[in-house]
């Protein structure tokens, strides 16, 4: 009797363990077949075209509408490290304040959708063009990646990261 008291909740619990879906927190098993995937695509291209559109208006409302409120922007600058908007905004204010004229050239665009539609990466190559300070610059082969979701019916960037190589490798392998 003993050892079957003891098998029951040990089958119990072993049934509840097996039965849960191990794939919480992510789609990439499913799909929804309500989802026009190639609309999603267009929707996606068109977003991250016109998530720094912010810097040709100079309106920080524009940027704030680009971000969610726990986004992560990773930059070039050793301190550009900056988790939700109340870190982001005084970044991207002080970025207005001195880059003019912005113009990014983007290449290489890839993206990664989720299975649900409501998630997408991307990585590319952007060639900056700007002026600060009444002069010209501009940054070339600018690696940029980030990750927008759909929130509300409204994308959002979530995580962006800007980086510029290093001439060379920073570590031989």
């Amino acid at each position: 009797m003993k050892k079957l008291n003891i098998k029951i909740p040990l089958t119990l619990i072993l049934i509840s363990i097996f039965s849960c879906n191990f794939n919480v927190g992510n789609d990439y098993a499913a799909t929804n077949d309500n989802v026009d995937m190639a609309t999603v695509e267009l929707e996606v291209k068109d977003v991250i075209a016109t998530t720094l559109n912010f810097f040709q208006t100079g309106n920080i409302e524009d940027a704030k509408a680009v971000f969610s409120n726990d986004a992560v922007l990773i930059g070039t600058d050793e301190a550009e490290f900056l988790t939700g908007w109340e870190e982001i905004e005084p970044s991207i204010i002080a970025q207005l304040a001195v880059i003019k004229d912005a113009k990014f050239d983007t290449r290489n665009l890839n993206i990664t959708i989720s299975n649900s539609g409501d998630m997408a990466s991307y990585t590319s190559i952007i060639d900056f063009s700007f002026t600060a300070g009444g002069e010209a610059g501009s940054l070339k082969n600018v690696r940029y990646s980030g990750v927008i979701k759909k929130m509300d019916g409204v994308w959002k960037t979530t995580q962006v990261h800007w980086s510029i190589g290093l001439a060379g490798q920073a570590v031989e392998y």
